[in-house]
C-alpha cells in the first residue's frame, strides 16, 4: 500500500480543517522526509504550528505524531521494498530474503552522482589538514570503519564520540583546512544536526552520507551520498552505507598511504601483538 492509500484510509469518515489538510498533504507529497521528520520540521513544511500536527495525528487515530511518524515510516519502507526485487527468488526464507534486500540495496547506492561524490570526499580528506567523523545511533558503525581504516593509512583523522560536549570541542576546531564528516541514520538527533552548522559555519569541508537526499543535513553539505537502508524488517540495514566508506577508503588508498599501512602492519608484529595461527 502507498503512503497516500494509507492516509487516505486513515482519514476516511473524518473532517480535517483546512490546515490539517495541509499537514495530510504534505506527508503524502514527502513521505521519505515524513518518516524521519520532527514535528516542527513538518509543521514549517506545511506552514502550520507544531500544536496543528499534532492535533492531526490524533484526529487520524495515532496518540501523537512520533505514533504517525512510526506507522508512517513502516508504511513508506513496505511501499519501497514492494517496488524493488527484494526477493528475487520468491523465497519466503528471511535469510535468503535479508540477503537479497541487501544486495538489492548496493546496487541502487551505485549512481553517477553518488559515485562522484564518493571521490570528492576522498579527494577532501586527502587534501585535509585533520578530519572529524561524527554519528549517531547505528550511523557510528560505519563511521568506525571508516575513521579506523583511513586513519590506518597515516590520515589525521578522529571519530568523535562520548559526550555531546566531547564532540563540540573536536568539531570547534574545525577550519576551512579541514573536514567534517556526518553519518546519519534514520531520525537525526538535534546535536548532530548542531554540529553538523558548527562545522559548515567553521569554514570545513563537509560530507554528509545518510539514507535521506532530502535531509535536513543537505543544507549545510559540501558533498551528500544517499544509501537506502530498506530492510525485510523494521530494523535499518546498513550494508549500502558501509559499501560508500570502503569506496571512499578504496578511492584515498595511493601508494604512499598503503606503504603507511604496511610499515603499521610491522610494528604490529614488532610489538607481538597479533596472535600466530599455526
Amino acid at each position: 500500500m502507498s503512503v497516500d492509500s494509507w492516509l487516505d484510509t486513515r482519514g476516511e469518515g473524518i473532517t480535517l480543517a483546512r490546515r490539517a489538510q495541509r499537514v495530510v498533504q504534505t506527508l503524502a507529497r514527502a513521505p521519505e522526509l515524513a518518516s524521519y521528520a520532527s514535528a516542527r520540521e513538518i509543521a514549517e513544511l506545511a506552514d502550520v504550528n507544531v500544536s496543528t500536527v499534532v492535533r492531526t495525528a490524533q484526529q487520524l487515530g495515532f496518540e501523537g505524531w512520533p505514533d504517525l511518524r512510526e506507522q508512517l515510516r513502516a508504511t513508506y519502507l513496505q511501499s519501497v521494498a514492494a517496488s524493488e526485487p527484494r526477493n528475487r527468488s520468491g523465497s519466503s526464507d528471511l535469510a535468503t530474503a535479508t540477503l537479497e534486500q541487501q544486495a538489492a540495496n548496493v546496487s541502487a547506492v551505485i549512481t553517477d552522482e553518488n559515485t562522484q561524490e564518493i571521490r570528492a570526499i576522498a579527494k577532501a580528506i586527502r587534501n585535509s589538514r585533520r578530519t572529524v567523523v561524527i554519528a549517531s545511533g547505528s550511523g557510528g558503525g560505519p563511521a568506525q570503519i571508516l575513521a579506523y581504516l583511513v586513519g590506518a593509512q597515516g590520515a589525521d583523522i578522529h571519530l568523535a564520540t562520548g559526550a555531546e560536549t566531547a564532540q563540540a570541542a573536536q568539531v570547534a576546531h574545525l577550519s576551512q583546512d579541514d573536514c567534517l564528516i556526518v553519518l546519519n541514520v534514520w531520525r537525526l538527533t538535534r546535536s548532530l544536526r548542531d554540529l553538523t552548522i558548527l562545522g559548515h559555519e567553521n569554514g570545513a569541508t563537509v560530507a554528509v552520507i545518510t539514507d535521506l537526499r532530502s535531509s535536513p543535513l543537505s543544507a549545510f553539505a559540501d558533498h551528500v551520498v544517499a544509501a537506502p537502508i530498506t530492510n525485510v524488517d523494521r530494523t535499518p540495514s546498513l550494508t549500502a552505507m558501509v559499501a560508500v566508506v570502503q569506496a571512499i577508503i578504496s578511492e584515498y588508498t595511493t601508494r604512499e598511504s598503503a606503504a603507511v599501512a604496511g610499515r603499521i602492519e610491522k610494528t604490529w608484529d614488532k610489538l607481538g601483538l597479533m596472535f600466530e595461527q599455526s
